[in-house]
C-alpha cells in the first residue's frame, strides 16, 4: 500500500485578493476533499484530501490549480504518521503546524502522538519534516497545544497556520 492510499494529502493554496469566495465555492464541488479552510499565515487556504491513490491526488491537485484565483499550491503527501480516531466537531478550531526537526522525524512524531489535541501528524517531504493538525474548542486550546509542540525535543523550527471556518466534506 502506498502512502497516498494510507494517509491524507494536504495542499496549501495562495489565492488572488478578493477571489477567496469564488475559490471556496468551486472547492465545494470537488469530491475527495476532507475539509478546506481559509488560514491565517503565509498561505490563504489549507485543503486536506481524503486518503486515496496518487493518481487521484494528482487529478484533484490539477483541478485546484486550474481554479480562477489560485496563484500557487504547495502539496504535502505523508510518508508515515498517524491520525486520531477522535471525531473533530464542525465547530472546532484547527491549526496546521509545520515542523523542521533536528533529529529523527519518527522520534518527534512519537512525541506528537502523545498530545491529546493533535488530530494527525505525518512525516512529509519538502521544506518541512512533519505536518501536524491540531484541533480544539477554541484558539486558546489550540495555542496551548502549539506551545507544547514547540517544547517537543527535536523540534528545530515551527510555523503555524490558524484555520478558520473549516468546511468539512
Amino acid at each position: 500500500m502506498t502512502a497516498q492510499t494510507t494517509y491524507p494529502t494536504t495542499i496549501f493554496v495562495s489565492i488572488s485578493p478578493k477571489m477567496l469566495g469564488q475559490v471556496t465555492e468551486h472547492l465545494r464541488t470537488i469530491s475527495g476533499i476532507s475539509y478546506f479552510s481559509p488560514t491565517i499565515g503565509r498561505f490563504d487556504m489549507a485543503i486536506e484530501l481524503k486518503a486515496m491513490d496518487s493518481k487521484r491526488v494528482y487529478e484533484i491537485i490539477n483541478q485546484i490549480r486550474s481554479l480562477s484565483g489560485v496563484t500557487a499550491t504547495r502539496t504535502y503527501s505523508p510518508v508515515e504518521g498517524s491520525a486520531t480516531t477522535k471525531t473533530v466537531q464542525a465547530a472546532d478550531s484547527l491549526a496546521l503546524v509545520l515542523l523542521q526537526v533536528n533529529e529523527q522525524a519518527q522520534k518527534v512524531l512519537q512525541s506528537l502522538q502523545q498530545l491529546q489535541q493533535v488530530r494527525n501528524a505525518f512525516v512529509v517531504q519538502g521544506e518541512f519534516d512533519i505536518l501536524a493538525t491540531v484541533y480544539g474548542k477554541d484558539t486558546d486550546e489550540i495555542l496551548s497545544t502549539v506551545n507544547k509542540i514547540a517544547d517537543v525535543q527535536g523540534v528545530k523550527t515551527s510555523e503555524t497556520l490558524l484555520a478558520y471556518k473549516p468546511n468539512w466534506a
